[in-house]
Parts: structure tokens; sequence; C-alpha cells
């Protein structure tokens, strides 16, 4: 089996908009549809779960009906978020293994919502990548970075300037196996929850392998007002936007 987990349970604090920034319009639709109907197109991917806030649970769902149909709409799943990105994870992980008998084999695809632009050529990777690594491993998309890297401290003082040909900036999807996954979050303490942001971090901190695949520029987070504009300048001509709600 393998499923997509899409987590949408953020607030959107820095976007400063009047909804959580994954429900904003983007052309067409808004910002979390663009994840979900690319992950549910792939002939792949066997089911979708999205984790949100608790009090935006039925906007979404009703989100849901008004744009996915028939056989497609059984294949999404809402579950209520949690307080931080790796506890929604594990709500969503919890949800796949009640509701859809999610073996421990189960190729979970982790993936931001408010990372509209994500492709199928970049799901298939992921999972051959997984598949290829084997148990005990994840797979995160990334690209290198075309900027140099400083190590700073808590006093702003730069401690370290790493060679920039071995950075690279993490993006989404990121690849485990489901059993895998709930075996490292659960031997994690509460400060290791909230220090390790995603699922590479998590890995990587218990000594797992992690293994790239190549993103792409055009695959970015929408968290500020620039990234916003930004999303909409890649999908239109326009040079000035406003929030659309």
């Amino acid at each position: 089996m393998i499923i997509a987990a899409i987590v949408a349970g953020g607030s959107g604090s820095r976007m400063g908009a009047k909804v959580p920034k994954q429900f904003l319009r983007l052309g067409t639709r808004r910002i979390l549809m663009w994840s979900v109907e690319t992950f549910l197109h792939h002939p792949d991917v066997d089911a979708v779960i999205v984790g949100v806030p608790r009090e935006w649970l039925a906007y979404t769902g009703a989100l849901l009906d008004e744009n996915i149909y028939g056989d497609r709409r059984r294949k999404v799943l809402l579950t209520e978020g949690g307080a931080n990105r790796n506890e929604t994870l594990w709500k969503i992980t919890e949800t796949a293994i009640a509701k859809l008998r999610a073996p421990q084999d189960t190729i979970m695809l982790t993936h931001d919502a408010v990372r509209p632009f994500v492709t199928e050529e970049m799901i298939t990777a992921n999972v051959a990548a997984l598949r290829k690594a084997g148990a005990g491993c994840a797979v995160t998309t990334a690209i290198p970075s075309v900027d140099t890297v400083l190590t700073v401290n808590l006093g702003g003082q730069v401690t370290d300037v790493p060679p920039r040909s071995r950075m690279w900036l993490a993006q989404t999807p990121q690849t485990v196996f489901l059993g895998d996954w709930r075996a490292v979050y659960s031997k994690m303490s509460l400060s290791e929850r909230e220090l390790r942001t995603d699922v590479s971090g998590c890995y990587h901190a218990f000594g797992r392998r992690v293994v790239t695949v190549q993103g792409s520029r055009n695959n970015l987070k929408i968290t500020t007002p620039e990234d916003y504009r930004a999303a909409t300048m890649q999908i239109s001509e326009e040079k000035e936007v406003t929030f659309d709600v």
C-alpha cells in the first residue's frame, strides 16, 4: 500500500491572512487542493490522508466534497492535526492503521500542504528510492543550495561556513515505511519531537540513513506573503497580488 500523508495542521501565523495559508486561493484552487489533487492523480497512490486543525475539519470536508467526486473522494480521508508537524503526522499514521488497516510496510509519502507544486515525477522518485534503500531508511526530496549557508550561534555570530557544494535544502515529499516511522517517533522524547521538524531530521537523529531525490526550485513552500506572491507569479503573469480568501 502507498499512502500520501498531507500535513495541513498549521495556523499560518506568519502569513498574516484571515485563514490558515493552506486555505488561501491560488489560481483556481485552494492551496491545499493543489497538493491533494496531485497525489490523488498518481496511479500508485492508494489513499490520501489530510491532517488539519480541529476547527477546520468541517470546512476541509466540505472543500473536498466540492472538488472531488465518486471513488476518488472515497480515497481521501481527514483527521485532526496536532500541535506541530510531527504530531500531525503521527495522527495521520494512526488514522491509516485504524481506517485503512495499513500494514507496517506501507509506503507513506509525507508532504507539506503548502507546497502546491509537487509533481508526479517527485512522487515516483520518492517511492522508487525508498524501495531501493530498504527498511529503516527515509527519503527526502532536496535541491542544492545556491547560497552560502552560515552556522550562527544565539548571539548572531557566525560559527561555521560549511562548503556550499555540500549544502542541500530539504523539501517534501519525504517518504518512509509506516512501521519504521512509528518505531522512530515512539522512541523520541517530547523535546526531540519539538526539535526535529521533519521526517528526515527525526531519522538522522536516530542514526538512520536518509537518501535524497531531486526536487525543484518551483516546489516552493508558501510560508510568507512573499512566498504567496512567488507562487501566484508561477501560475500567472500577474505582477501584484492580494490575499483572496
